[in-house]
């Protein structure tokens, strides 16, 4: 009987870990070449930026991983970030469908692009 309690709870928690995870939580990676100071989520036609996902600076080649809650609805966000020069906004991005999001900057032809994985 301890057995099966034991063997019980154990698939109880790994039940309840699958559940609990968020299928837009996201691994944001910094290719861009450059210090990140903000980054940002909202829903499209939300004009608030006034969240930021980073409690310091992300490193080029650093990493963070943004957590949602479950009053965040929807899977397509906006996505905004800054830095020293001016930031950029990708629109509708369908975090449902992606689990990390690769931010690159072309120096040569100074444009920002992300690679979804």
């Amino acid at each position: 009987m301890k057995s099966f309690v034991v063997g019980a709870l154990l698939a109880l928690a790994l039940v309840s870990g699958a559940v609990a995870e968020d299928a837009r939580n996201v691994n944001i990676v910094n290719e861009t070449g450059y210090g990140i100071k903000f980054l940002g989520f909202n829903n499209p036609g939300d004009d608030d930026w006034s969240d930021n996902e980073l409690g310091s600076v992300l490193r080029n080649r650093g990493s963070v991983y943004v957590k949602f809650n479950t009053a965040d609805d929807g899977c397509v966000w906006n996505l905004k970030i800054e830095w020293a020069d001016p930031g950029v906004l990708w629109n509708d991005v369908d975090l449902c469908k992606i689990s990390t999001l690769r931010l690159r900057y072309n120096r040569a032809t100074d444009t920002t692009s992300y690679l979804a994985e």
